[in-house]
């Protein structure tokens, strides 16, 4: 399939409601299906048509192994791409990170690597250079693996003394506040950037200039939105709903400013302190 630079359109299989929001926003046009994504017969025909439409879609086996855990486990078992079959059983004091990146004509490219904290998330993650190579290289090798083309996918990593280990990978955006957070710490609109990727075309990383940091806190909040909007250092605020809890996210300089920060407006907006980390 060739591309067409002077149109711009992406096909959107059971679409986040944020890349509808950033297409619309940008003027781009959407093709949308739903499907089931474990059953290859029904993808088919939706993707089937979708290509023959002009739009850069997954295989429908790629697809399906990304929206199945148990099979994203069987390839990284039976390839080898991590060291151990599980994650160790002191798991819950090793460097739990998510991976954001974008594909497109089968390159991927690693835009975000975040690490869970005790208090939330940090981004970016503060890992070495040779870690944090070693972590892109096992998800790009993954996704590879996969087939996967085109588009945004979330993966799980634990880093382990013998390496990192992949504990989950599927097709699409990280829930948030991941995309707010590579908003804050560099200027990256993940969104954005899979918009562009879904339409066949290349996106620059961005090297984040600062950290972010973010609170994911149940209700009630003792303070009202529009208070902790203007409280210091945060940058974005989501509050609790019917749906689940809310989120705010700060900026620093360092991880252990981020730290501070986010655990001392954690205690001002709670009230006692405590939260729930996603």
């Amino acid at each position: 399939m060739k591309e067409d630079n002077d149109v711009r359109r992406i096909f959107l299989l059971n679409p986040d409601p944020r890349l509808l929001h950033e297409a619309a926003r940008t003027g781009v046009q959407v093709r949308s299906a739903q499907a089931d994504p474990l059953d290859e017969s029904a993808l088919r025909p939706v993707l089937e048509e979708a290509v023959t439409a002009g739009l850069f879609v997954n295989s429908a086996r790629s697809l399906r192994l990304l929206a199945d855990p148990a099979a994203v486990q069987r390839l990284v078992r039976d390839n080898r791409l991590s060291p151990d079959d599980t994650v160790p059983a002191a798991g819950a004091n090793a460097t739990r990170l998510s991976v954001e990146t974008l594909s497109v004509h089968g390159m991927h490219q690693a835009v975000g690597i975040t690490a869970r904290m005790p208090y939330g998330l940090l981004h970016p993650a503060p890992l070495t250079e040779d870690a944090a190579a070693e972590v892109r290289a096992v998800v790009t090798a993954l996704l590879d693996l996969t087939g996967y083309q085109y588009g945004p996918a979330h993966t799980g990593v634990v880093l382990t003394p013998r390496g990192p280990v992949i504990t989950g990978c599927r097709a699409g955006l990280a829930r948030d506040p991941v995309p707010e957070l590579l908003r804050v710490a560099g200027g990256f609109d993940l969104a954005a950037g899979a918009v562009e990727v879904l339409s066949g075309r290349l996106v620059d990383a961005v090297r984040p200039a600062r950290y972010a940091a973010a609170a994911v806190l149940n209700p009630p909040w003792r303070l009202e939105t529009a208070e902790v909007v203007v409280l210091p250092h945060v940058r974005h605020v989501s509050p609790p709903d019917s749906l689940g809890p809310g989120h705010l996210v700060v900026h620093a300089d360092s991880p252990e400013v981020a730290a501070q920060r986010v655990t001392s407006l954690t205690a001002l907006v709670t009230g006692n302190g405590s939260g729930t980390n996603r």
